[in-house]
C-alpha cells in the first residue's frame, strides 16, 4: 500500500508561486487542472461530472461532547456552507481557517465535500482515489464517509502536516483508506456508495493550527498530471481491539473500553509499601522523581514508546516484594462528571494482548476487588507480543466484574539492582495481535 506525495516547494520557480498574506498563492499547480475543484479559479462547487455538483461544509466533534471548532477568516460563525463559501475562496484561493482543538480525548474539526444530496450516495470508485493540494499546521485525515457506515469507523488515510507556508499535493488510492477494524479493501467498497469526503484535522487537546485546502482531484486524473512523484509508506493503523498504544502519536492516560467515552481504564502505578515493603519504582533518568504513571504519561517531552520503568525490590517487613503498573476500570455518569472506579464486565474482550519487554518474569493480574487471577509473562529483553484468552488465564468468571488489570515484578527475595520493564501496548484478545507497534519508538534495554 503506497501513498503518492509531491512537495510543491521543489518546483516553485516553475510554477510561478507568489507569496501573499498567510501561506501562498499558486499561479499554476503541480496538478495542472484539478478535475474536481480548484480554489485558485474561484470554484465554489465541486465538479462531480454529468452536471452534478458537490458542496463544501464544516464538521467538528460537538456530537461527541467535544468543543473543537474552526475560525474562518471572512465569516463570523464557525459553520461553512454553500451560502458563505464565496468570500472564503476569494480570500484564501482555497478553503482556509484556523482549527482550535478542544478538550475531548480525541479532538478534531474539519471541512468536507458533500458528494450527493439528501443523504444519498454516489459511486466514485472510478476515481481510483483522491489527490489534495493543501497546507496544514496540524495532521490531517482524509475520511471517506459512505451510506449506512458506522460514523466512528469510516475508512481513513493519514495526510501529514506540512512545513508552515508550504503547500503539498498528496494522493491516496481507495485501497489506502482503512477502517480500524480489519478490512483489506474497506476504501474500495466505501467508494462505491460514498456520501462525503472529509478532511479532518487532529492533534492534542488545546492545539491550534492554520490550514488551506487549495485543490482537489481524482487520483486517476491527478497522478497523470503530477510533475514529480515521491512514494511513501503510509502509517499503519491499529485495529479497534487495540485499547492503548504507547507508540502512537498521542498516547492517552486512559485505556479505551470499546467505543464508550464514559467507560475507560485509567493507568496507575503501585508498590508494596502498604504491606510493609520498601520496593521502589523508578521512571527514566530524566524523570526520577515521578510518583505515578499519570505524571509520566502526561509529560509530552519525556514519554515515548510505552510505560518504561525500573523496579528495585525490597520486601522490608512484607512477605513478598513487588511493584508495577496497571489500569483500573473507571466510569462517569455524564460528560461533565468525574471518573470513578467501578467493576465492569469485560468478558467480551475474550482475553488480553500485551506488548512488553522485561528483564524478569512479569505477573499479569486480572483482579475483581481483592480476588486475583494471574498469568506469567516470561522475561524478554526484546519486544514481545503475548495474547492470552480468559480460558488460558483460568479467570473463573472474574472478567465479568473486573476492577483492574496489573503488570508487576514480584519476588520473595530482595533484589536491590533495578529490573527494567516496559508495557508498550494493550489490546483485547486477537490471536494474531491487536496493535501495530512503531518499534522505532521503543528503547532497547
Amino acid at each position: 500500500m503506497q501513498k503518492l506525495i509531491l512537495n510543491l516547494s521543489a518546483i516553485f520557480a516553475f510554477l510561478g508561486v507568489v507569496a501573499c498574506s498567510r501561506g501562498i498563492t499558486e499561479e499554476g499547480n503541480s496538478i495542472a487542472e484539478f478535475d474536481l475543484w480548484d480554489g485558485s479559479n474561484g470554484d465554489l462547487q465541486v465538479n462531480m461530472g454529468n452536471g452534478v455538483s458537490g458542496h463544501w461544509f464544516s464538521v467538528n466533534d460537538g456530537s461527541g461532547n467535544g468543543s473543537s471548532l474552526i475560525k474562518f477568516p471572512t465569516i463570523e460563525k464557525e459553520n461553512l456552507n454553500s451560502d458563505n463559501i464565496k468570500s472564503i475562496v476569494a480570500y484564501c484561493g482555497g478553503v482556509c481557517g484556523t482549527v482550535e482543538l478542544g478538550q475531548a480525548s480525541d479532538p478534531s474539526a474539519g471541512v468536507g465535500i458533500a458528494l450527493a444530496e439528501n443523504d444519498s450516495s454516489i459511486d466514485i470508485s472510478g476515481w481510483d482515489g483522491i489527490c489534495v493540494s493543501y497546507e496544514s499546521e496540524l495532521s490531517m485525515e482524509g475520511v471517506l464517509s459512505y451510506e449506512n457506515g458506522a460514523s466512528d469507523d469510516m475508512p481513513t488515510v493519514n495526510f501529514d502536516k506540512t512545513v508552515s507556508g508550504n503547500a503539498v499535493a498528496r494522493c491516496a488510492k481507495w485501497t489506502d483508506f482503512k477502517q480500524n477494524s480489519p478490512n483489506n479493501n474497506s476504501g474500495i467498497e466505501a467508494s462505491k456508495k460514498a456520501s462525503s469526503i472529509i478532511f479532518k484535522f487532529v492533534g492534542k487537546a488545546k492545539e491550534s493550527g492554520f490550514f488551506n485546502i487549495k485543490g482537489v482531484s481524482s487520483y486517476k486524473h491527478g497522478v497523470e498530471n503530477l510533475d514529480s512523484i515521491e512514494y511513501v509508506e503510509p502509517t499503519k493503523a491499529d485495529t479497534v481491539s487495540c485499547m492503548w498504544n504507547g507508540t502512537s502519536d498521542k498516547p492517552s492516560s486512559f485505556v479505551k473500553n470499546d467505543m464508550d467515552e464514559m467507560s475507560r481504564g485509567r493507568w496507575f502505578s503501585y508498590n508494596d509499601r502498604s504491606d510493609g515493603g520498601a520496593s521502589l519504582l523508578y521512571w527514566s533518568a530524566e524523570a526520577p522523581n515521578y510518583k505515578n504513571a499519570i505524571e509520566w504519561l502526561t509529560d509530552e517531552s519525556l514519554f515515548v514508546g510505552g510505560l518504561s520503568a525500573s523496579v528495585s525490590l525490597d520486601k522490608g517487613n512484607a512477605s513478598q516484594a513487588y511493584a508495577g503498573v496497571g489500569f483500573n476500570m473507571v466510569i462517569r455518569e455524564s460528560a461533565d462528571s468525574a471518573y470513578s472506579s467501578k467493576a465492569v464486565d469485560i468478558s467480551n474482550w475474550g482475553g488480553i494482548c500485551v506488548y512488553y519487554m522485561a528483564e524478569k518474569n512479569i505477573r499479569m493480574v486480572l483482579a475483581s476487588d481483592s480476588i486475583e487471577k494471574e498469568y506469567n509473562l516470561a522475561a524478554s529483553t526484546v519486544l514481545t507480543q503475548k495474547c492470552v484468552s480468559w480460558d488460558e488465564m483460568s479467570t473463573a468468571g472474574l472478567e465479568k466484574s473486573a476492577s483492574d488489570i496489573k503488570f508487576e515484578v514480584r519476588s520473595s527475595e530482595n533484589v536491590f539492582n533495578q529490573i527494567r520493564f516496559n508495557i508498550v501496548a494493550v489490546g483485547k484478545y486477537i490471536a494474531g495481535g491487536a496493535c501495530i507497534i512503531d518499534e522505532s519508538k521503543v528503547k532497547a534495554f
